[in-house]
């Protein structure tokens, strides 16, 4: 068998579309969607092990999307400054079918997250500095614009969160991936000369920081959700969530020498790493038991690298790679520690085995494996 390295990179372009989507997971129904979440790691680790053609198409692919769908970026913008709620199809979607259409056969899916268009320009950006592509970037201007506009719409709006949940709060990853999505942005404007309102968005991307450090940060750590009414919000008690790490690294709303990153991954460590070194989501998770996800261990080890704790780092790689299974698979989550073991069953009636393997969660062991490369190397 390949090693996991080579293996990943091998599933990841073998479920790439055509058209440059990254199905989520080949082997589960629910999973057969592209999510620009999901794909945007995925091509930002395609860009580190070399194979920048497959991240260029999928960047390409997000853009056809845009332009398809920028119609209703306008048509929100007269829904709420008419004052009226809008729907949560009035929203861009947060997955797509491979060939770049709304899928609505699933009412029930909740369409309203928009943490995946910030991370799309962030994704863009670290293509653009790891290759020098500036043709793409004056080719996808116009859907980076449009995605800006829309961001700036819709970041104080509740939203679902990024495990599809709470579509009835504020959640500071999404604010984050927001704020990390404006400065690739601005980024991207001065370095290939291009236009957009960078005062603007400067402004808002300090807003959006500013809001996040008054509102959900409590005891120096910070929290999982936000109330969109600050009478109604115990945030305190929302606890921590993994996807938090990405504060410190990708999108740096916070600096990893701060105390509300070092005790945002205490308490993270605290509440949610398994005994044997893999992390849960949340505190509550039900989610087929809530087990351990192995892109989120790996996530974890990419900002304990960041912080300069290599040991830690090594054993959240290493953690990784011993989940794998005998086709090479790594799954979305393992199920050998699990928070609530009366869930597993129900989850598994409904929707069949844990999905595997998932395209992110090989592109975070390629990411962790990287970011140890090359930490490594400049020791």
């Amino acid at each position: 068998m390949p090693n996991l390295l080579d293996q990943s990179i091998e599933i990841i372009l073998n479920n790439q579309s055509d058209s440059g989507a990254y199905i989520a997971s080949p082997n589960f129904e629910k999973y057969k969607y592209s999510w620009l979440r999901d794909g945007s790691y995925i091509a930002y680790a395609m860009n580190v092990v070399g194979r920048k053609d497959s991240s260029a198409a999928f960047h390409l692919w997000v853009d056809k999307v845009i332009r398809r769908y920028r119609h209703k970026i306008k048509d929100l913008h007269k829904t709420l400054a008419s004052r009226k709620t809008p729907q949560d199809t009035d929203f861009l979607f947060t997955r797509y079918s491979l060939e770049g259409f709304e899928d609505l056969s699933d009412d029930a899916w909740g369409n309203n997250q928009y943490d995946g268009y910030g991370t799309w320009l962030w994704a863009l950006r670290e293509h653009y500095r790891m290759n020098g592509e500036s043709d793409l970037i004056y080719n996808v201007w116009h859907s980076v614009r449009d995605v800006v506009d829309y961001l700036m719409l819709v970041w104080r709006l509740p939203s679902y969160d990024s495990w599809e949940e709470h579509p009835e709060l504020l959640h500071p990853y999404s604010m984050a991936c927001v704020y990390g999505g404006m400065r690739a942005a601005l980024d991207l404007a001065k370095d290939c000369g291009l236009t957009l309102d960078s005062n603007a968005v400067e402004a808002e991307a300090e807003k959006i920081r500013q809001f996040i450090l008054d509102n959900a940060v409590c005891e120096n750590v910070l929290v999982k959700h936000i109330h969109p009414d600050p009478e109604q919000n115990p945030y305190c008690q929302s606890s921590v969530d993994a996807n938090l790490l990405s504060l410190v690294r990708p999108y740096g709303l916070v600096n990893p020498d701060s105390q509300i990153a070092k005790a945002t991954l205490s308490k993270i460590r605290q509440e949610l790493l398994s005994e044997s070194g893999g992390i849960h989501r949340y505190g509550k998770d039900t989610y087929y038991g809530g087990g351990t996800w192995i892109l989120l261990t790996a996530w974890l080890g990419w900002v304990e690298a960041e912080m300069g704790d290599l040991e830690s780092a090594q054993k959240r790689l290493d953690w990784v790679a011993a989940r794998v299974d005998e086709h090479g698979w790594l799954p979305e989550q393992v199920l050998d520690e699990v928070l609530a073991p009366e869930m597993i069953a129900p989850w598994l009636n409904q929707w069949g085995k844990v999905a595997s393997p998932l395209l992110w969660s090989h592109a975070m062991y390629l990411i962790l494996l990287d970011t140890l490369k090359n930490k490594e190397g400049n020791k």
